[in-house]
């Protein structure tokens, strides 16, 4: 009876040795499984958004006998069904990045053009219909706004300047509208230039990262990262009949875009009056380059050569802080800035207001020649562009002025100016404020006609 007990308490023995050396080894197992790669997509993949746009489309009926019939006949069909049109609706997927916890998503332009509704849905299963903020079609970014009455996971802004040829980088994204997808690779080059076709015409990428991630339909917008979880770039285009050959357009110009689309709003709604600029040092926060005589920063003596390090009790240590923050506020609104002025910490407090602007109508008038309505729906239906969410309608030319040069006409809509989408009089205001004469801007003009609707730019110089 011993012995057999003894023969027991070994077996058992053994058993406790090997369970314990089998839950180590598994343990050590799945440690090893928990690569880089896996903790830097756990980090990032919930910021990553899932977009689906809805787009109204005009298509007229096509006649597959044109040009082989009487004119007689010609006419009888052109009668029946030549200004028969038909609505649909496209869904198209990509996808785009959250860059802080307040919800604001970059993404392509090409994306969201167009759209008359977007959706986002993020990896939790969440969705949310998003607003556009602003974007910019020559640099290809949007910027949306989903909003949560929690806050948002959201991914961290790299830098494009130490970039390292053959590191690893991850591009995530919903290619083919498969949602939450990676694919891995290495950096393969830096400072690429492309062109590539888009209903704008051919557009030139410059300074593109190129990888050997698959980049597919679905996943532009979306972020390309690297093996620490940072932002890096965001996933562009693909090169048609070429494998293993992707690209993105690089955080650093995402930053540089982001800035210029994110201060056009600050400048439409709300008025700060002092310009700022980076420091190589960020912990010194922003400097203040100039200051408006009259403004809210004049009137709280901010001085040029300030640093702002804090708004409220948020840290400022870059250009995209201060815009996003301010972009909050609205005209009447307080900020409580501290002040770094020659070593010494200096609170102020700056009352936000709306800027005076002199009159929109004469500002158009006196520096580009153009006649300017908004583009109420009423207007937009009756110009068959039924499907453009705001713009600025040009009522009338001016001879001889620098919108005639450039070929813009009565009927055609302004849509962009410069890097900023327009959506009415007030905000081309803000920005017919700034142009300075002999300035060249870029204008993105839409307009239909009985060939059908058209697109195009023209850079008017400022009189």
């Amino acid at each position: 009876m011993k012995k057999t007990l003894g023969f027991f308490l070994v077996f058992l023995a053994l058993a406790c040795i090997s369970f314990v050396y089998d839950k180590a080894s598994a343990r050590e197992s799945s440690s090893n499984r928990r690569t880089p790669i896996v903790i830097a997509v756990e980090r990032v993949g919930p910021a990553v958004a899932n977009i689906s746009t809805e787009r109204l489309i005009s298509q007229r009926h096509v006649d597959p006998f044109f040009g082989s019939r009487s004119e007689l006949f010609d006419q009888f069909f052109n009668d029946f069904f030549g200004q028969s049109q038909k609505q649909m609706v496209e869904r198209p997927l990509g996808s785009g990045v959250i860059i802080d916890e307040d919800g604001y998503i970059v993404t392509n332009e090409h994306v969201i053009s167009r759209a008359s509704k977007i959706k986002v849905r993020l990896s939790d299963g969440r969705g949310f219909e998003a607003t556009m903020i602003s974007s910019d079609p020559i640099s290809d970014l949007a910027v949306l706004k989903i909003n949560s009455p929690t806050p948002l996971p959201y991914v961290k802004m790299g830098t494009s300047k130490d970039l390292m040829i053959g590191e690893t980088v991850v591009a995530l994204g919903n290619p083919f509208g498969l949602e939450n997808s990676i694919t891995t690779g290495v950096l393969s080059a830096k400072n690429r230039t492309m062109t590539f076709s888009s209903e704008y015409g051919d557009i030139k990428y410059d300074g593109l990262i190129q990888t050997d991630a698959l980049i597919n339909p679905g996943n532009s917008g979306g972020p390309l990262i690297n093996i620490d979880g940072e932002l890096i770039g965001i996933n562009a285009a693909i090169v048609n009949q070429a494998q293993g050959i992707g690209f993105a357009i690089p955080v650093d110009k995402v930053r540089q875009t982001l800035v210029k689309l994110f201060n056009f709003r600050e400048l439409n709604k709300i008025w700060f009056g002092a310009q700022v600029e980076e420091q190589d040092d960020v912990s010194r926060g922003i400097k203040v380059s100039s200051v408006e005589p009259g403004s809210p920063a004049d009137k709280a003596q901010i001085k040029i050569g300030d640093y702002i390090t804090k708004i409220d009790s948020k840290e400022i240590q870059d250009i995209l802080d201060f815009e996003k923050y301010i972009l909050k506020k609205n005209a009447g609104d307080k900020l409580y800035i501290n002040i770094n002025r020659g070593g010494h910490e200096v609170r102020v407090d700056v009352k936000l207001e709306k800027a005076p602007t002199p009159s929109i109508e004469k500002l158009a008038m006196e520096k580009l020649g153009l006649f300017v309505q908004d583009l109420t729906p009423q207007l937009a239906k009756q110009l068959n562009l039924w499907w453009i969410k705001g713009g600025v309608l040009v009522a009338g030319v001016q001879k001889s002025s620098p919108a005639a040069a450039v070929g813009v006409k009565e009927g055609h809509v302004l849509v962009y100016v410069g890097q900023y989408r327009i959506n009415d009089i007030e905000e081309l205001g803000a920005l017919l404020k700034i142009m300075q004469k002999g300035d060249i801007w870029e204008v993105g003009i839409v307009w239909s006609d009985k060939f059908g609707e058209h697109q195009g730019y023209a850079r008017i110089k400022v009189r």
